[in-house]
């Protein structure tokens, strides 16, 4: 390491078990070790859920602490750490209190709209307690304006968008979209996440109803987790309600989940959860090509820009949806700019990705928030 490398003590969740937050902060962690001597902390929780979850997690922080207290002599130290949701911020208002009293730099880095979106005391006592030094990391400047509005502007804030940790494939995916006058297939659309009525599998399965009494030539396509036996059973009875029309692929990773992505045309993203902020499901969707159509929650408009339809939260989804897929047969062009698409993402990545790896290397007086 140079002279000018850090300190990092990087405290997190990390996978296992897999998550955007748990996903992100790994890839930061890992992006940030390229330059820094990084000691990571990993506060994933033991249990799912229970009295043993709450044990566990508090004894992770617990350890977390310590290794502040263990690293406090090392120089050019920072303290980097997501912030947590709900009752979880207790945890980062307890570590940021140890990270400022051993005067470390401190860097909070956001992924959560629920805060945002509704004021929370506890968030007030996380600004409190880190203090005006600390360096404040948004997804998006809808997200530092939005957080801005609730509480107050950090004095030194950047923003780094989740697309710094999704790579786009660079072998080029040709237009395979038929279905359409010439072609010869269905149009295909398809949702990839935890599979409930959060993420909008249940709109999903609407959006199939309609397109089936619309008479549109478009096959469905799910993947990923549900956990929930009524999500279970959901899906079940809809893969006999529509047949060959729509298909269930499981929880996919690694190549898999590239080929469902590859194998699509339009990636359909009706989340209502209430916290969500930049989902990297989109930003995986782009990388592959595909047009996005889903609801306008957290920094997903800016995600989506030209590439898709983004619908109000208070509209309803299906018949704008369905409006939109109508366009889309009508007049195909967009279909076959699936390289125009990928390569926008790379040159987002590639952007993001540099923002990233300098994001701790200047103390906040130094730095220009942007």
């Amino acid at each position: 390491m140079s002279k000018s490398s850090k300190h990092i003590v990087a405290i997190g969740q990390i996978p296992p078990p897999m998550d955007g937050l748990a996903y992100i902060t790994s890839a930061f962690v890992e992006l940030l070790g390229e330059k820094h001597n990084v000691r990571t902390v990993n506060i994933s929780p033991k249990a799912s859920r229970g009295v043993l979850y709450h044990l566990s997690r508090a004894a992770a922080v617990l350890r977390a602490s310590v290794r502040l207290f263990l690293d406090a002599t090392k120089s050019n130290r920072i303290c980097y750490m997501p912030c947590q949701s709900d009752f979880g911020v207790i945890y980062t208002i307890y570590l940021l209190a140890v990270a400022r009293a051993l005067n470390y730099r401190r860097c909070l880095h956001h992924h959560n709209f629920g805060y945002i979106n509704e004021y929370r005391l506890l968030m007030k006592i996380v600004l409190s307690v880190a203090g005006p030094t600390t360096t404040h990391i948004f997804l998006c400047d809808r997200m530092r304006d939005r957080f801005s509005e609730t509480y107050w502007r950090p004095p030194s804030s950047m923003v780094i968008s989740n697309s710094a940790f999704v790579k786009p494939s660079t072998s080029g995916v040709e237009p395979r979209v038929r279905g359409i006058p010439g072609l010869n297939r269905p149009l295909r659309i398809g949702l990839l996440s935890n599979l409930n009525e959060e993420k909008g599998l249940y709109v999903f399965l609407d959006l199939m109803r309609a397109i089936r009494e619309t008479g549109l030539e478009i096959s469905g396509n799910l993947a990923g987790p549900a956990k929930l036996d009524k999500d279970k059973l959901a899906i079940e009875a809809a893969q006999k309600e529509f047949g060959p029309q729509l298909t269930y692929s499981g929880p996919l990773y690694g190549e898999q989940k590239l080929q469902f992505y590859e194998s699509l045309d339009v990636f359909v993203f009706p989340t209502t959860y209430a916290n969500e902020a930049q989902p990297t499901v989109l930003y995986e969707a782009l990388a592959a090509g595909n047009l996005i159509v889903a609801y306008d929650r957290g920094c997903i408009a800016s995600q989506v820009k030209r590439d898709g339809l983004v619908i109000a939260q208070n509209k309803p989804f299906v018949p704008f949806a369905i409006s939109w897929l109508e366009d889309l047969l009508s007049e195909p062009e967009s279909l076959h700019n699936r390289p125009l698409i990928t390569q926008r993402a790379l040159e987002m990545h590639a952007c993001e990705r540099a923002k990233a790896q300098c994001a701790l290397d200047h103390p906040p007086a130094e730095r220009t928030a942007a």
